[in-house]
């Protein structure tokens, strides 16, 4: 598996599906794509299995909720978007760029935070109740911080993982969830 990220000088995606899909245990080849969108199996990437664990483990139901993903990278954003509407959540995919992007965030029952960009995500765009995935890993003022403004959001939603000790840790459980599929398989 490459760590990312990789040098500006190599193709990160030429490098990628070299892999043999049967070891991309992060679900980055072109192949393990296409079978993770086809829902046809394939290893998915582990921090949007992550996202979903969260959900699943605090109970919290997909179905019937507007699932609202800030993000559409094909590690995160995208594969988690798939994840939630196939767990019968009605999904707006948004990005850096989405021009009401305020507008939509307010309308999600959660909202799974995955730009980039920190602190992004600020309390007058969270829907009171919401549930937060805080997904980003972000440098501001020599603290790591997400792309949610945790401090003013914690009090808004009604959960909301932290940035560092939130996703982060479970990534690396379903990680190791995935190595062990892998050799089984």
């Amino acid at each position: 598996l490459p760590l990312m990220p990789m040098p500006k000088h190599i193709d990160t995606e030429a490098l990628i599906d070299m892999l043999d899909p049967k070891k991309d245990i992060d679900g980055l080849t072109t192949y393990n794509i296409g079978l993770v969108t086809a829902g046809k199996g394939g290893f998915a990437p582990c921090t949007a299995k992550a996202c979903m664990a969260i959900l699943n483990h605090y109970d919290i139901p997909v179905e019937g909720k507007h699932v609202v993903v800030i993000g559409r990278s094909q590690v995160i954003g995208k594969p988690v978007a798939l994840m939630t509407l196939g767990a019968h959540g009605t999904v707006t995919m948004c990005h850096s760029r989405t021009p009401d992007l305020a507008e939509q965030v307010k309308r999600g029952d959660i909202v799974i935070a995955a730009a980039g960009r920190a602190h992004m995500i600020t309390a007058d765009m969270i829907k009171p109740g919401a549930v937060v995935i805080d997904v980003g890993i972000n440098e501001l003022e020599g603290k790591t911080v997400g792309d949610v403004d945790y401090e003013a959001v914690k009090d808004i939603a009604s959960a909301i993982t932290p940035v560092p000790g939130g996703v982060g840790s479970v990534t690396t459980t379903m990680m190791l969830e995935a190595v062990y599929e892998a050799y089984h398989a």
